[in-house]
This record gives C-alpha cells, structure tokens and sequence, in this order.
C-alpha cells in the first residue's frame, strides 16, 4: 500500500467542496433548506481521532522494537483505518467547507448564523482527522530491510 499524499489530500478535498457547492445549490433552486451537522459530528470526529492516535502510537512501539501488545494483523487493520480516516476526512472537509461558504452568502441570518458555527467546528475537526490519519499512516511506514552483498539471494524454483 502507498503512502497517502498530501497532493491526493487536496484535489480530493476540493473535488468533494465542488460537488458538494452544486449538491447545496440544487438542493436550493428545489427549495430544500440544508440544515447544519448534528451538535456530535465534530465530537464523533475527535473521538475516531484519538482512537486511532492511541492505536497508532501502539504500531509505533511495534516498528521501533519496544514492547507492545500489537499485533501484525492489528497493525495492518491500524494502517488501513489511518489512510481511509485521512481520505474521510478529506471528503468531509469538502463538506463542510462548501456548506460555511453557501451559509456565508446569507450570514445575517440566524439559521446561516447556526450552520456557519457548526461548519467551522465540524471543518477543524475534519482537518483533524486528516492531520492525525496521516500521522499514524507515517508511524507505520516501515523502511524494507537493506540488502547484504553476502546474504545468499534465492532462486526461484
């Protein structure tokens, strides 16, 4: 698996705002009023966050040789969670960003007043779980071993 780069981060990102700016703005011209994000989306953010920190900072342990309860298999399935969290939150930073610019056009309204709140804090935490998605990604990189000129190479059978 590659490693997750910052550059797919960003066009992924703004794919995402884009479609999300022409889903709200359907949405509008059908006269559909988008509300803001639960109260829990940012704390369930967070949450995932640093779970997979806590979790991340075990593989580290691993990689490094110290003494830790992971295991390989958890390891990888730690690895995997912290690409798809760092892409997740890529897409809903998307979001996020494009509902607090289309609430933004109106922002004396209450209800955009609201939703404009909500999206702020819902957009950090979304760029959170990105940042700590391709931190742990990082931790669990592990450098392939150096070939020895006397280590006798196989042949195939």
């Amino acid at each position: 698996m590659r490693v997750t780069s910052w550059t797919t981060l960003a066009l992924l990102t703004l794919a995402s705002a884009v479609a999300s700016w022409v889903a709200l703005d359907v949405a509008d011209s059908l006269g559909i009023v988008v509300i803001g994000s639960p109260w829990f989306t940012a704390g369930f953010l967070l949450l995932a966050s640093g779970w997979l920190l806590v979790r991340g900072r075990g593989v580290r342990r691993m990689v490094a040789g110290q003494p830790t309860r992971m295991t390989p298999l958890l390891a990888a399935r730690v690895v995997s969670l912290a690409k798809a969290s760092s892409l997740t939150g890529g897409l809903l930073a998307g979001w996020f960003a494009a509902v607090l610019v289309r609430a933004s056009a109106n922002a004396a309204a209450p209800l955009n007043q609201d939703i404009m709140v909500g999206a702020v804090v819902d957009l950090a935490a979304s760029l959170g779980l990105v940042v700590v998605g391709m931190l742990v990604e990082h931790w669990c990189h592990v450098q392939p071993p150096e070939d020895d000129e006397n280590t006798p190479t196989a042949t195939p059978a």
